[in-house]
């Protein structure tokens, strides 16, 4: 019964976070093509476990497909999906906290989807556009340099 109260005041918690004012936030990264043109700027909110996905110059994907966010896998898992992409504006996607901590220093991928997404949890389509972080730059967001993941004895 303890548990289950914690659970609903977490939650709750989470919820109650006030929305992020994104127009304030950097952009932490720019999704890009292969000849690297711009599709998507990606602006991270951790206080209230948010995304930004603000569309830039990204074609309009084919008839009956989408794009898809994938957070990459780590050592060897397989990625993650983060909801589909804007063909116009901004899309605001909630993530879990422990999605939001990985984020900054992660690398992120794009892929041409059926109009439904990834409905298998992967990739089914090739990836069209990535961001990567620079080794040892510090994204908004992060609480150490990218490359330089703090250990458990430096937390």
């Amino acid at each position: 019964m303890l548990a289950v109260a914690a659970l609903v005041l977490a939650v709750a918690a989470a919820v109650a976070r006030p929305p992020a004012d994104f127009a304030q936030l950097r952009v932490g990264a720019l999704l890009r093509d292969n000849l690297d043109r711009r599709g998507w700027a990606v602006r991270l909110a951790p206080a209230s476990d948010q995304i930004a996905l603000d569309h830039l110059a990204a074609p309009p994907p084919p008839a009956g497909k989408v794009f898809q966010l994938w957070l990459a896998g780590e050592r060897g898992e397989p990625p993650q999906p983060l909801g589909l992409l804007p063909s116009g504006g901004r899309k605001i996607v909630a993530e879990a906290p422990a999605i939001m901590r990985r984020l900054p220093c992660a690398t992120l991928t794009v892929t041409l989807e059926p109009a439904t997404g990834g409905l298998a949890g992967t990739p089914s389509g090739a990836v069209v556009f990535r961001a990567e972080p620079a080794a040892g730059s510090r994204p908004p967001g992060a609480d150490h340099d990218c490359g330089n993941a703090p250990t458990d004895a430096t937390r």
